[in-house]
């Protein structure tokens, strides 16, 4: 939850799901202001046809609370929910686990640590300007299987299911973003990746019947939160 939203006014603005924004992916909702109370998009789930939309919003004692909003598929109209769907955790659960629902991919995640590098003085010189630059350097890396599914830099690493979605058991495939945040797809062993289009977005989310996958992007500096679906080729499907 590193990144909070501070516009003063409200910003809704929808877009027909019939119309490509990119020959990448269509404009599902646009969210910024009092619309998110200070929050940030969290998390994207289906619920059936529904995309549903999380938000986390910083109350006044400092903690961070839920909030969700459902763009149905009909009409992809944004409608505010006083609480999650029934079907929500079952969605999260396969979402976000590190092993896929047909068990025949685990992700891994691995951390380097190593000293900056400040010329070729001694070692002990090195070591006194890690600390007074902030220390060792830290990448945070995930596998699934052969295949390096995204890697970043810093002490704190992706939630479960930030990067990463899960298709539906039938599909046996994973999507994912890497390090820029492009999104990519996968079988579930990590084998057969191909790149459906380049980011930068995160919290990708499947669709039940594998034919979306939806995507965020944060833009103007956490100012406006952009909720877009791909989809994704029939020959991925099968």
């Amino acid at each position: 939850m590193r990144h909070v939203l501070w516009c003063a006014s409200i910003a809704i603005l929808l877009a027909s799901a019939g119309i490509a924004q990119t020959l990448d992916k269509e404009l599902v909702a646009s969210i910024s202001g009092a619309a998110l109370d200070r929050g940030i998009v969290s998390e994207l789930l289906w619920d059936g046809g529904t995309l549903i939309i999380q938000s986390a919003v910083i109350e006044p004692d400092g903690q961070l609370k839920p909030r969700y909003f459902a763009a149905p598929a009909a009409n992809m109209e944004l409608q505010r929910l006083a609480a999650a769907p029934a079907s929500a955790e079952r969605y999260w659960k396969m979402k976000s686990s590190r092993v896929s629902p047909t068990r025949l991919g685990t992700i891994v995640a691995r951390h380097d640590s190593q000293m900056p590098m400040f010329g070729v003085g001694s070692q002990q010189s090195r070591l006194l300007n890690a600390v007074e630059f902030g220390g060792m350097v830290i990448t945070q890396e995930f596998h699934l299987g052969k295949l390096l599914i995204h890697s970043r830099k810093g002490a704190e690493p992706p939630y479960d299911g930030e990067v990463w979605a899960w298709s539906e058991p039938e599909l046996n495939r994973i999507a994912y973003v890497d390090g820029k945040g492009d999104l990519w797809i996968a079988r579930a062993d990590g084998k057969g990746t191909d790149r459906l289009m380049r980011g930068p977005v995160t919290l990708p989310a499947w669709s039940e019947d594998g034919r979306l996958i939806a995507v965020t992007e944060r833009k103007d500096d956490g100012a406006r939160w952009d909720i877009s679906i791909v989809r994704v080729p029939e020959r991925f499907r099968k």
